[in-house]
């Protein structure tokens, strides 16, 4: 938990969807930050991130956040190196963009070494530009003192930055094997493996909760699962690992899928994927959240396993409501993921429908040859 007070100037591109708005403010929300203000804006025909008008506007709005450590302007988009450094220069506040808002969310709730060195290795990666741009603006003496210490100093930090990295990599990778060598003897027993995957706050580990009997932290704030959580149990007489993972959100910076690919591979190892969605959003937002749950599966090669749909928290949707949420979550997934065995609607929370759920995962284990029955 983040106990200070943490003040944030939201900066938001246009044209993004409600959904979307709403999950930029769930995300600072779980980073700990209170908005102050919402600047939208729409990036130049140039290639800048803000017109010189906007920017104006945002160091005038950002003025009463001067003098706070903890004080941010977040800006939920990308930004390039020579944008950062005119938003600082102006708004004379730090600034963060939504990767390195993600990654500081993932810290909140690293629990092992290897989410630490993934989410330092992410950090590391993503500030690399900022810093070899430092360096370019120092050599043209163009760094203002607000921005840190002279060019000696950076380009020190830059070698030690890309040291650190190569470092990181090597312990990732030594890690990675171990849990791989962890899997395959898990596997050499015969237990099928089913990975819990799905967006984010659909309640993951809810439902991993639920099927294990255990009692791993859960809330509204989004990755409270980092690093992924195994235990294997006894469903109708067949032994079953449940693997629960991270998280998924819309356009995942490509920093975090490879600084978290051996925690992804869980769920590219499984033998059948539980695909958890948040039932009781609204048909659009659905509709976006499982074809970016899916485009995500399909970029780091979880496809060709079979899939159930656990329709979660239906005890929030109308009971006339819930064949329709069952088909339009056939409708929208089997087009893209042929592998669907089925659409099972649930609430993890209060239990509904979790003996059916079980009763679908043995059967389709069984159907598939997974399973030493």
């Amino acid at each position: 938990m983040v106990d200070a007070w943490r003040p944030a100037l939201l900066l938001l591109p246009r044209g993004l969807l409600g959904w979307e708005v709403r999950e930029a403010l769930s995300l600072l929300g779980s980073a700990g930050y209170v908005v102050e203000d919402i600047i939208y804006y729409r990036r130049v025909s140039h290639g800048r991130l803000l017109s010189e008008a906007k920017l104006r506007e945002v160091a005038e709005r950002a003025s009463r956040l001067r003098g706070n450590d903890n004080a941010r302007i977040v800006v939920f988009d990308d930004i390039k190196p020579r944008d950062y450094f005119r938003l600082v220069e102006a708004a004379r506040v730090d600034v963060i963009d939504r990767t390195l808002l993600i990654l500081e969310i993932f810290a909140l709730h690293a629990g092992s070494r290897e989410a630490l060195y993934q989410i330092e290795l992410a950090r590391l990666r993503h500030r690399l530009p900022l810093v070899r741009e430092a360096i370019r603006l120092a050599k043209m003496g163009e760094l203002p003192g607000f921005l840190g210490p002279g060019g000696y100093a950076i380009d020190s930090y830059y070698r030690h930055m890309v040291s650190r990295i190569a470092r990181i990599r090597r312990e990732l990778k030594r890690l990675a094997a171990r849990r791989a060598l962890e899997r395959a003897k898990r596997k050499s027993t015969g237990i099928p493996h089913v990975a819990i995957v799905g967006y984010a706050s659909a309640g993951k580990t809810s439902l991993f909760n639920r099927l294990t009997g255990l009692s791993k932290p859960v809330g509204p704030e989004y990755f409270t699962t980092v690093s992924p959580k195994v235990r294997a149990v006894t469903l109708n007489g067949l032994k079953i690992a449940f693997v629960d993972t991270v998280g998924f959100i819309s356009r995942i910076p490509p920093e975090i899928v490879e600084a978290f690919h051996s925690t992804l591979e869980e769920a590219v190892h499984a033998n059948m994927l539980l695909f958890v969605v948040d039932a009781s959003e609204r048909q659009e937002v659905i509709v976006d959240k499982v074809a970016e749950a899916l485009r995500t599966l399909s970029r780091i090669g979880a496809v060709g396993r079979p899939m159930i749909i656990a329709a979660n928290k239906i005890d929030l949707v109308p009971e006339r409501n819930v064949d329709r949420i069952v088909g339009l979550l056939e409708d929208v997934t089997s087009g893209a993921y042929p592998w669907l065995k089925a659409v099972v609607p649930i609430s993890a929370k209060a239990g509904d429908g979790i003996e059916w759920l079980k009763r679908v995962i043995v059967a389709s284990l069984k159907a598939t040859g997974k399973c030493m029955c």
